[in-house]
């Protein structure tokens, strides 16, 4: 059951990263597995075995929900661009309270909001130059160089992807890669692939270990920063192409209807379910074999 739960969770993070303006990190914390996640990435060579017990599953379900709904999912932005992306934003706002409290779980400390206010900023800028690499050429056939470009790209986009509200997609828009990788995902291209996935690697394991640092040290100013990030998330999710006359009523239903799933994805109920299959898990693994 925790293998199944963790593969679901990896599919919902993967297929997060890969739509531009949505945060897998921001997944993560609505799944409320956000926390462990980055403990384990940044401890892999500390505790191996354990860390890589409880990733290979959630990494292997990234990859499936990237190569089975990339195509379906670039559909549905094309076909249904302003109900997919008000259910997106409303996946979002459900998550608010979740990461108020974890935020909170702390004794408030006005300086925390600092943080907020800062990373709120940083996303109100990011708004204001949203990209469109849409028109810039593919690449199918990396030199020397795309195949350099494309790995550091990679590592910085996968940092930003962890971060809860940073979305890695935007910036690989941003750097003007997205539509090569997306279309190398879809093709199975893999001169393109390799030199991507080392990169997401380097910059996961670099951005995993800066935030849990963050988190033994200033956890309630992390999580008020994520906060900002999660909120200023927000305009760059919202359709460019939003008409209130022809999109407002199946708008709204689609956003209320992802805020639903967030709430619930978030509520007591279903992680105090989760803890009790877990620990019936814990205790299958350690009933003696007879």
């Amino acid at each position: 059951m925790k293998i199944l739960m963790n593969l679901i969770n990896g599919a919902l993070i993967g297929i997060s990263s890969i739509i531009p303006g949505m945060s897998g990190g921001t997944m993560a914390v609505i799944l409320d597995v956000f926390d462990r996640m980055i403990s384990a990435i940044s401890n892999l060579r500390k505790n191996f075995v354990k860390s890589v017990k409880y990733l290979l599953p959630i990494g292997l379900g990234m990859v499936i929900g990237v190569l089975l709904l990339s195509g379906t999912l670039s559909g549905l932005l094309e076909s249904h661009p302003v109900q997919m992306q008000f259910f997106f934003m409303g996946v979002v706002v459900g998550s608010i309270p979740l990461v108020c409290r974890k935020a909170l779980e702390e004794p408030f400390r006005h300086h925390s909001l600092l943080a907020l206010i800062a990373t709120l900023a940083f996303m109100l800028c990011v708004f204001f130059i949203r990209p469109d690499d849409s028109a810039v050429e593919l690449i199918r056939d990396p030199g020397v160089v795309d195949t350099v470009k494309l790995a550091l790209y990679s590592a910085f986009s996968a940092a930003a992807m962890i971060i809860p509200g940073v979305s890695g997609s935007f910036f690989m828009m941003l750097f003007g890669v997205y539509h090569s990788v997306l279309t190398a995902v879809s093709e199975m291209n893999l001169a393109v692939l390799i030199p991507v996935g080392i990169g997401m690697v380097i910059g996961i394991l670099f951005c995993a270990k800066l935030i849990d640092v963050m988190m033994q040290h200033a956890k309630q100013a992390m999580y008020f920063g994520i906060l900002g990030f999660v909120i200023g998330s927000l305009p760059n999710i919202w359709p460019q192409s939003f008409s209130v006359a022809g999109d407002g009523i199946w708008a709204v239903l689609f956003g209320i209807l992802g805020a639903a799933v967030s709430l619930f994805c978030t509520s007591n109920f279903l992680h105090g379910l989760m803890r009790k299959l877990s620990a019936k898990d814990r205790a299958a693994e350690q009933k003696p074999s007879d």
